[in-house]
């Protein structure tokens, strides 16, 4: 089995990456991506990086695509089809 190279950052983007791992107001996937990303940089196997943050490896490597793609905006959630749900006023 091969090990994915480790995932160059972009410049700037390892603080603002650590920055959301901890910050207390960001949505928990957000968080969940950007400890992958960081992960993949340092050079741990994607099969590590999976067991680390209880994913799978294919989710390990769809988000280091993701980011490679487009850097930390690429982390936020794609919007999705749909009718928006509506909530009653009682």
């Amino acid at each position: 089995m091969s090990v994915a190279a480790p995932l160059v950052l972009r410049e700037g983007d390892r603080s603002r990456l650590e920055a959301l791992t901890r910050a207390p107001s960001i949505r928990a996937g957000i968080a969940l991506r950007s400890r992958i990303v960081l992960l993949a940089a340092d050079g741990l196997p994607d099969a590590e990086i999976a067991r680390r943050t209880g994913t799978s490896r294919p989710t390990v490597v769809d988000w280091r695509a993701r980011y490679d793609a487009g850097g930390i905006a690429a982390l936020q959630d794609m919007s999705r089809s749909g009718r928006p749900p509506e909530i009653d006023e009682i």
